[in-house]
């Protein structure tokens, strides 16, 4: 089904609508009062701003110079360090970063689908994540040869556990995303992954999602790129789609293929 849905999404023969309605039961799972969840709500999508579009159209301009500036660079593999995590992601080939195009709102992420195969080291997820009524908390996946060959959890480890087997893509990766603090606004746990995969606070954010990629970030006709294509670049192919935040301080190095290396994300923000 997803891939019928991905393939009529890639014609534009289909599309959704989602819309968020603050609930006191989302405000419980967040642990925040309703009133303080609704006003992330607002602040989240500028509608305490005069003119909310012109704010929108603002982030949308510098985020393609972003988008530019990554989409320039020949990058080998990616670097992310914080406190506890130290893992490489190898983009490969083919691949453009992509984000904050109006499709969901809000939505302040930049990212793309990596080479799977490329993957090694740890990650940590320090924000806890519902999944289909679910709670998981300090999520830590440790990478070899492109799996996580190690799974852990603070609390819902055979949760996580169950869903990283439900089929042989689900413990690999098929998203690796930054989130500016200069663009978010979104500071608290909102028990809803459009938010929390958003999340700007102190740090901004960075998140992998375990599972199905995106064809999207396909640096190409998107019409060519076939299910044996796919196999070859190393998209990769799941049922599940699921995205696990990390909040903390870090740094991103971007390791180029000419043997330089620079970094472009620390302390929240894109370094350009």
């Amino acid at each position: 089904m997803r891939d019928i849905l991905e393939e009529r999404e890639q014609t534009g023969a289909f599309s959704w609508t989602l819309c968020m309605l603050p609930t006191n039961d989302l405000a419980q799972h967040a642990r925040i009062p309703l009133d303080e969840y609704s006003q992330q709500i607002v602040k989240a999508c500028f509608l305490n701003r005069r003119d909310p579009v012109a704010q929108w159209k603002s982030i949308f301009r510098k985020a393609a110079i972003i988008k530019k500036w990554l989409n320039g660079m020949d990058v080998k593999h990616y670097h992310i360090e914080s406190e506890h995590i130290d893992l490489i992601v190898t983009p490969g080939e083919q691949r453009r970063w992509i984000g904050i195009s109006g499709h969901n709102i809000p939505s302040f992420e930049l990212f793309l689908s990596p080479d799977w195969r490329g993957t090694s080291g740890v990650y940590f997820a320090d924000q806890p994540s519902y999944r289909s009524g679910n709670l998981v908390h300090q999520v830590r996946l440790t990478f070899k040869k492109g799996a996580a060959v190690s799974i852990d959890a603070e609390s819902g480890g055979a949760f996580v556990q169950q869903q990283l087997s439900m089929d042989r893509g689900a413990s690999r990766i098929g998203e690796f995303s930054l989130t500016d603090k200069r663009f978010s606004k979104i500071d608290r746990f909102m028990a809803n992954t459009l938010f929390d995969e958003n999340f700007g606070g102190q740090w901004g954010n960075c998140h992998i999602a375990m599972g199905s990629s995106y064809a999207d970030t396909f640096d190409g006709d998107v019409q060519t790129l076939s299910g044996e294509k796919k196999t070859r670049l190393g998209f990769n192919t799941s049922a599940l789609h699921w995205d696990l935040v990390n909040t903390e301080k870090k740094r991103v190095t971007a390791h180029l293929a000419d043997g330089r290396h620079t970094t472009i994300y620390e302390n929240g923000c894109f370094t350009y």
